[in-house]
């Protein structure tokens, strides 16, 4: 097992090697809800990537998740891939006003001009949220199903807030 193991590794690190000075080509790869992985795979990954590290880097890897992953990467057994982390960034919420234009953009990309919310209802998203895109596309989703269901023209605070104890989003 640990020979095929060994074998993958080379593998893997041959194709990049193979885009990067053959292809002239940067594989940038993407690993999401990396939260989830074990400490073993963090480590696997530091050895598949742990190649020319100090002369060049044959790629990009990004490493994406949710908070919990600073948990993970702090603990002693994965000190090595964090000291070969060159860029962390932490990604906040939305400030009031650009909950509000993110609102009424994804309405544009849905297909309707009108503001259907009102001055209230945003500042209820927001508040609700901290202005967290998922947060907020999972509450204004909620609060467009409620209004609906009681035949509303408009996004109202309470429709935010049936909305809100609808999907379980509290402050």
């Amino acid at each position: 097992m640990e020979t095929e193991k060994v074998t993958i590794f080379h593998q893997i690190q041959q194709a990049i090697e193979d885009l990067y000075y053959s292809q002239k080509i940067t594989p940038v790869i993407i690993l999401d809800e990396i939260q989830l992985v074990s400490n073993d795979v963090l480590e696997d990954l530091r050895i598949i990537f742990n190649f020319n590290m100090d002369s060049q880097n044959p790629y990009i890897l990004i490493l994406s998740g949710q908070p919990l992953i600073r948990n993970k990467l702090a603990l002693n057994v994965n000190s090595a891939l964090r000291q070969r982390i060159a860029i962390k960034y932490v990604m906040q919420g939305l400030k009031k006003d650009e909950t509000e234009e993110y609102i009424k953009t994804r309405m544009k990309i849905a297909g309707t001009a009108d503001d259907i919310f009102t001055k209230s209802a945003y500042e209820a998203v927001y508040s609700a949220t901290k202005g967290i895109p998922r947060l907020i596309n999972n509450l204004v989703t909620a609060s467009l199903i409620y209004a609906y269901s009681k035949k509303q023209k408009e996004i109202d605070e309470e429709a935010i807030y049936q909305a809100q104890n609808e999907i379980n989003i509290y402050e």
